[in-house]
């Protein structure tokens, strides 16, 4: 966790507050993205045509966490609660293939058998609220650099299975 301090600097009548980190406990590199989620049904009118998504990897000394952010999402979705996880692949509009299976930690360092649970994958499931989701997770791992994906589906993720149903949308990450 992140820890700062607190300084208040008086210049003039303003008065100017200064966070700084403590060096031991900072976070490392981060990714962030943003822009227009692609859709894997483009010909079909759906909760996520003209959505937008805001996506964030932080690395720490514990793993990493991530934010997923998405807003501008129609009206008939609200309250409805969306799976979503790092995919291996890239997004490729209309081929929601492209994007390949879950980003499995196990699968990455050639463990057997691969457990599928949050702590293995990247799992930033969101409920729609006012046209936004937003969705969370921090996992013991940093994920492999390469050209990866943010797919949402059409459920929420079953626990055991880690499945989500069909793909609707996706943004592409990479760092």
């Amino acid at each position: 966790m992140l820890t700062s301090t607190r300084s208040r600097v008086a210049v003039g009548t303003t008065a100017i507050v200064l966070l700084t980190a403590t060096p031991a406990l900072a976070f490392g590199p981060f990714l962030r993205t943003s822009g227009p989620l692609r859709d894997f049904a483009p010909a079909a009118a759906g909760p996520f045509d003209g959505a937008s998504a805001r996506v964030q990897l932080v690395e720490s000394a514990q793993g990493s966490h991530a934010v997923l952010t998405v807003d501008g999402i129609g009206a008939d979705a609200e309250g409805r609660t969306f799976g979503a996880h790092l995919h291996d692949g890239p997004c490729v509009a209309g081929d929601g293939a492209a994007a390949m299976g879950h980003y499995n930690s196990d699968a990455h360092a050639g463990h057997s058998p691969v457990a599928v649970n949050d702590r293995t994958e990247i799992w930033l499931d969101f409920t729609v609220v006012d046209g936004e989701g937003t969705g969370t997770a921090s996992v013991p791992f940093v994920p492999e650099h390469g050209k990866r994906s943010v797919v949402i589906h059409a459920d929420p993720t079953n626990p055991q299975t880690g499945g989500a149903g069909p793909r609707l949308a996706c943004k592409t990450v990479e760092w």
